[in-house]
């Protein structure tokens, strides 16, 4: 999973710049989803070279997008003065993201997984059915993202803009 998403991220990275964040948001999450969405259709027999590692590397490319493009939108345009505190409220709203996300996909595996026992079925179909709808829960909530990113306010022409345009001093540079 760790090197999908460093690739990803260095693929977004040289992306970035050409196509701005909007693109390389929607593609991530849309990404992210689908990885999340194989990994709701597990069975309680699933392999994991069959069953888990496909979605985990698709989920990888799309998290790695996903993370430059949030991180470059984060901090596009900020003065230089405030660069520590934009990247310390996107730090900080991952965090608190990662936390409440964490507690309410625990809740609905939890909710679920009663349910099904509750209703006599074995543990391991019982737990895999919880696990199964907060995946789809998530893959959902990501899908929702993406819907959201297309919204976002796209940062290629501020990107273009912070370039420094080749000037005299420029091409000396360069010579």
């Amino acid at each position: 999973m760790t090197a999908g998403v460093g690739l990803s991220s260095a693929i977004a990275t040289k992306l970035v710049p050409r196509t701005g964040t909007r693109p390389v948001l929607v593609a991530g999450t849309l990404l992210g989803a689908a990885g999340v969405y194989w990994l709701s259709r597990i069975g309680v027999h699933g392999s994991y070279p069959t069953s888990i590692l496909p979605g985990l590397v698709v989920m990888a490319l799309g998290l790695g997008a996903v993370f430059v493009g949030v991180q470059t939108a984060a901090n596009t345009g900020v003065p230089a003065d405030k660069a520590g505190l934009a990247a310390a409220l996107i730090t900080a709203s991952a965090t608190v993201g990662g936390a409440l996300g964490l507690a309410i996909f625990s809740a609905i595996a939890a909710g679920r997984t009663r349910h099904v026992l509750m209703a006599g079925a074995p543990l391991p179909a019982a737990l895999t059915a919880g696990f199964l709808a907060a995946l789809l829960a998530c893959a959902i909530v990501l899908v929702a993202a993406a819907v959201i990113a297309t919204r976002a306010a796209g940062t290629r022409q501020q990107l273009a803009a912070a370039q420094p345009a080749p000037g005299p001093e420029t091409m000396a540079k360069a010579a």
